[in-house]
């Protein structure tokens, strides 16, 4: 009885952590090509978090760099408040002189979620525009949430390489 009591509690436990800790990356024909040039922008920012989309498009870039991916120079530069839809528009313009594609996207969740462990949550979502048409070839959407000892850093790294 003992054993089966100490068994129940232990798959109770690691069903407990599985679930807590949960990631989705949809991605449907997400691929990119490494002999392409891509440049990526601020993402428009849909949180209550000062700044995300700063982060988020940092994060891509730095990822894509480290993975060998030709990246094109900043065509922007970081403000201490959210670029406007106006600001946006010039940097798409700017950004699609000079590569194949640019990364663009939204974040729509980037917060520590409510409640004694503080877990993370991050949702964004990623497109992939031919600079040649402005059209959006690609798309994926990142989500997840982490453990209580990740940053929102560490758990936006994960789902985008995940991705890339």
């Amino acid at each position: 009885m003992k054993k089966i009591f100490l068994l129940l509690l232990g798959f109770t436990l690691l069903s407990g952590i599985m679930v807590s800790c949960s990631n989705l990356v949809d991605r449907d024909r997400f691929s990119l090509n490494p002999a392409k040039t891509y440049r990526v922008i601020p993402f428009e920012n849909y949180t209550d978090t000062p700044l995300a989309g700063y982060r988020v498009a940092s994060l891509v870039e730095g990822i894509l760099r480290s993975k060998g991916f030709k990246v094109a120079d900043r065509v922007w530069e970081y403000n201490d408040r959210e670029p406007s839809k106006e600001e946006l528009k010039r940097i798409m313009s700017k950004a699609m002189k000079g590569a194949d594609y640019v990364i663009a996207g939204t974040v729509n969740e980037f917060r520590y979620k409510v409640g004694i462990d503080g877990e993370p949550a991050v949702s964004v979502s990623i497109y992939l525009i031919d600079s040649a048409t402005g059209k959006v070839v690609s798309g994926a959407t990142l989500s997840g949430t982490g453990m209580s000892y990740e940053s929102l850093g560490t758990l936006t790294h994960k789902l985008i390489r995940k991705l890339l």
